[in-house]
Formats: structure tokens, sequence, C-alpha cells
């Protein structure tokens, strides 16, 4: 029995181990995006009307996805799309020649929420794109990353504090203001500092969503188990 027990107990700190490893990079990579869309949106017009009408979409199918679908505190998600919604329309005053008399303690907010919406964006749909390969590949119905309230609150958590820490970061840099020459030395300080920000906490939260799957998979087995056992007393 305690060699059994030993053995799951391992099984399980490997699986958090790797969906920490896996956060890491995806926390790194969606960093890597949101600094190239800020900065993108604030030097290129055409960027930053193009993202404003990607973000525009991306809040209306978040919204009709609540709308049609089964998901948990769909409130939530339909004020999270909202930001997204918002910042879409930000998209359009953010560009470089559009705000050179803002000042910093303007810019930094609005960079700031910006971020958030796009973490938002970026962390549900790669979430979205990753239930939907593993059910292609699966031949059984596979359980969808995130699946119960706390997970939702999970996944929000992190989208709100990854988010706001790069666009503040890149606000409080003044990575816009660069100029051609100097842009691509601002760009990498400011990875420098939201790299290691983003692996960290992706990895967290990776690894507590991972926790709570299975915390939610022994409580379901437990419930059933005890149900049977309910039946099996009525037999008799």
């Amino acid at each position: 029995m305690t060699k059994t027990s030993s053995s799951m107990d391992s099984e399980k700190l490997t699986r958090l181990t790797l969906a920490f490893l896996a956060g890491a990079v995806i926390g790194i990579l969606v960093s890597f995006t949101v600094n190239c869309t800020l900065v993108e949106i604030s030097i290129n017009a055409f960027f930053a009307v193009y993202f404003g009408i990607l973000f525009l979409l991306i809040a209306g199918l978040i919204l009709w996805r609540v709308k049609n679908g089964d998901h948990p505190r769909p409130c939530l998600l339909m004020s999270f799309s909202s930001l997204v919604l918002v910042s879409g329309l930000l998209c359009f005053i953010l560009e470089k020649n559009w705000f050179v008399n803002m000042s910093a303690g303007f810019k930094v907010p609005l960079y700031s929420i910006l971020g958030v919406a796009v973490c938002f964006a970026l962390l549900f749909s790669i979430i979205d794109l990753i239930n939907y390969c593993c059910g292609m590949c699966q031949s059984h119905e596979a359980r969808p990353l995130v699946e119960t309230e706390t997970q939702v609150y999970l996944v929000v958590t992190a989208a709100v504090i990854m988010g706001f820490i790069f666009g503040l970061v890149f606000g409080l840099l003044d990575v816009e203001d660069a100029d051609v020459a100097h842009l691509k030395v601002a760009l990498l300080r400011d990875e420098s500092i939201c790299y290691p920000i983003g692996g960290i906490l992706g990895g967290i939260a990776s690894a507590i969503n991972q926790y709570l799957r299975e915390e939610h998979d022994d409580y379901t087995f437990n419930s059933l188990e005890t149900h049977e056992l309910d039946d099996d007393d009525d037999d008799f």
C-alpha cells in the first residue's frame, strides 16, 4: 500500500512538474506576443487598425461563445470580453503619432489595460486550441483544460496579472517612444524583464491548474464510489 501511494505521489509530482514547464513556455510566448503587439500598435498605423479590428472580432466571438455555450461564471467571461472590446477601441488611439501629446501618467494605464486584454485573449485562445487538438487526437471525449469555476478564476487572474505587468513595464520603459535605430534595444530590455515574469507566472498557474484538475478527478471518483456503495447496501 505504501509503495502504491509513493508511486502515485511520484507520478503526480511528475505531472505537476511537466505542467509547470509547459506553462512556463506558454508564459514566455505570451510575453513575447504581448510586447510585439504593443510595439506594432504603437509605431504602425496599419497594425494599430488591424489589431483594433481583430480585438473587436475576438471580443464578439467570446461573447457569442459564452452566450451559446456552457461556461462557469459566464458573467465574468463576458466582462473580460468587454475589456477586449474596449482595448480594440484603444488600438485606434495608441498609434505613436496620435498620442504624442499624452502624458506618461495617461499612457501607462492605457498600455496596462491593453496588455490585460491581449493576454486574456491569447490565453483563452491557446486553451481552446489545445482543447481542440486534444479532442482531435483522442478517440474518447477529452476533458478540457479549464472546466471548473475555480479554474476559470485562475486563468482570469493569471491573465490580469501577466497582462498588467507586461503593459506596465512596456509603458514605464517608454519602448513606444524609441526611434527606429534604438527600438530593438528598447524591446530587448523590455523582454529581459518580462520573459522571467511570464515564465514564472505561467508555470505557477499551469501547475495550480493541473493540481485542481487532479483534485476534481479525485472528488468525482470518491463521489461515484460512495454512490456505488449506497447502491450495494440497497441491494442487501
